[in-house]
């Protein structure tokens, strides 16, 4: 059965048992309280019987005591008044409550018997007490009614120890059938819970035990999911790494053709300096009184343009050879050196103005440099085919670090070539797209792909027919990632 109908029986039958919890609290309101409340009203009844029987036995008591005339016979009068007052005020509030109740027929007819008794009595008491006994009466008159008071007493004696038993007997019922009905509910209730233990809570167990299960089946399937996909863009990650890296020796190799110009350019003055100090120092060397100091100094030029020849061509070829990634402390300011020792051949040919804007104290920097040095040199390339197809009156360049808000280190490239137009700028980082009709489109998008894998974030800004500035930010190194000589700033 679908989860949904069992929720919906379960619910009919959770209300089905509030309703029954209605009914047996309404049951014992209905049922039980007057119960109760009644026997409070019995034992009160009960009472105020067993009173008449002690104040009819006082009065009787009384009336003797003054039928004596001695010396106590006025408080005995005085005394007959108070009870007389006293036993007429119960009578009749017990045939008030009687009468109100009206339920047990047996005390009213006990009650009715009583009735001739205790009027013959108070009769008899007032002509003895009451305002009828200002009339002078002789003796035998009095005795007549004290007579008539014991006789009658007798009698209301018995009939009330019949009704008081009457009242005992009622009261007796009324607690065996409260008993009864304690009784009943406590069964109803014990049902009603059993009923809802049987009905209703183990079927909702069994339900969440089952959503629980299913839930557990299908966490777990999830997770295999979950597995897999991860396996399969691990796959696609590494897959995609390796594209990339293709791309990037690809693009690099396609500017080998034109750094083979401007590395024959860049060596020519070393090397044409090397051959100069090399002449002199011969030279000096065929004097009779050869100058010591001076080709000390010589061979020390030569060996700087020399080793400033091999710097460029360990450039050139970690450019453009294949190498994997390297996590490497580096500095910012010596990368964007580098980056225009590559570039000094072809910034020349063009005459484009090249002006650079270090900061000092920049942090340390930390991955491939070899990598950011590729970004960078593209950005660079890309704002000198800016300037050379606007041939603006000026021509400039300008290559910038300085540290970011984030508190990294931030490359900047501007140039004041063509610009960008506004719709390009979405999509000048996507595969495949370029403003120039021989590129592949990939240079920009592989420099996203590498700053991206250093933590870091590439801008462009730009303004058509003005300028174009692009934004390298990367995160500072670790502490534990700074140069081994202490030093971490650029």
């Amino acid at each position: 059965m679908p989860s949904e109908d069992v929720a919906k029986i379960l619910g009919n039958k959770y209300r089905l048992a509030l309703a029954v919890v209605g009914f047996l609290v309404f049951g014992n309101q209905a049922l039980v309280q007057p119960s109760l409340v009644r026997l409070s009203t019995d034992a009160t009844l009960i009472n105020s019987a067993g009173r008449q029987r002690m104040l009819s036995q006082r009065l009787a008591k009384a009336a003797l005591a003054a039928d004596r005339g001695d010396e106590r016979a006025g408080a005995a009068s005085d005394e007959m008044r108070q009870v007389l007052a006293s036993w007429s005020t119960a009578h009749k509030g017990l045939l008030d409550d009687e009468a109100g109740d009206g339920e047990d027929r047996l005390v009213r007819d006990g009650l009715a018997a009583l009735e001739p008794h205790f009027t013959a009595i108070q009769d008899a008491a007032k002509r003895l007490v009451g305002p009828e006994a200002a009339v002078p009466r002789d003796a035998a008159a009095r005795r007549v009614d004290l007579a008539v008071i014991l006789d009658h007493e007798a009698e209301y004696l018995r009939g009330m120890d019949h009704v008081v038993g009457l009242y005992e007997a009622e009261a007796r019922g009324r607690v065996e059938r409260f008993r009864r009905i304690g009784w009943a509910l406590a069964g109803l209730t014990v049902g009603g819970l059993v009923a809802i233990g049987r009905f209703i809570l183990r079927p909702a167990v069994g339900l969440i035990r089952s959503q629980l299960d299913e839930q557990g089946r299908a966490r777990d399937e999830l997770e295999a999911r979950v597995r897999e996909r991860t396996c399969e863009l691990e796959a696609a990650r590494e897959r995609h790494g390796e594209l990339l890296a293709r791309l990037s020796h690809a693009d690099r190799t396609s500017a080998a053709g034109e750094m083979a110009s401007a590395l024959a350019h860049e060596l020519n003055q070393p090397l044409g300096a090397v051959s100069n100090y090399a002449e002199g120092c011969l030279a000096a060397l065929a004097a009779p009184n050869p100058a010591v100091d001076e080709i000390r100094e010589a061979l020390r030029r030569l060996q700087a343009a020399a080793m400033r020849a091999g710097r460029i061509i360990e450039q050139v070829r970690r450019f453009v050879t294949r190498q994997g990634p390297r996590r490497e402390p580096f500095e910012a300011n010596a990368l964007v050196d580098d980056a225009r020792e590559i570039l000094g051949g072809a910034i020349q040919r063009t005459g484009v103005a090249l002006r650079l804007e270090l900061a000092p104290e920049l942090p340390c920097l930390l991955g491939d440099p070899v990598q950011i040095q590729q970004v960078l040199v593209n950005l660079a390339r890309n704002a000198l085919d800016s300037l050379a197809l606007s041939q603006p009156s000026t021509p400039t360049l300008v290559m910038w670090t300085k540290s970011s808000d984030e508190g990294g280190v931030e490359f900047g490239v501007r140039d004041n070539g063509e610009g960008i137009s506004p719709d390009r700028l979405p999509v000048i980082f996507d595969a495949y797209f370029s403003t120039r009709a021989n590129s592949m489109g990939m240079g920009l998008a592989i420099c996203r792909t590498i700053v991206e894998a250093h933590q870091g974030r590439i801008f462009v800004e730009s303004v058509p027919g003005g300028e174009t500035t692009f934004r390298v930010r990367l995160p500072a190194a670790p502490p534990d990632h700074e140069r081994a000589d202490g030093s971490h700033r650029g």
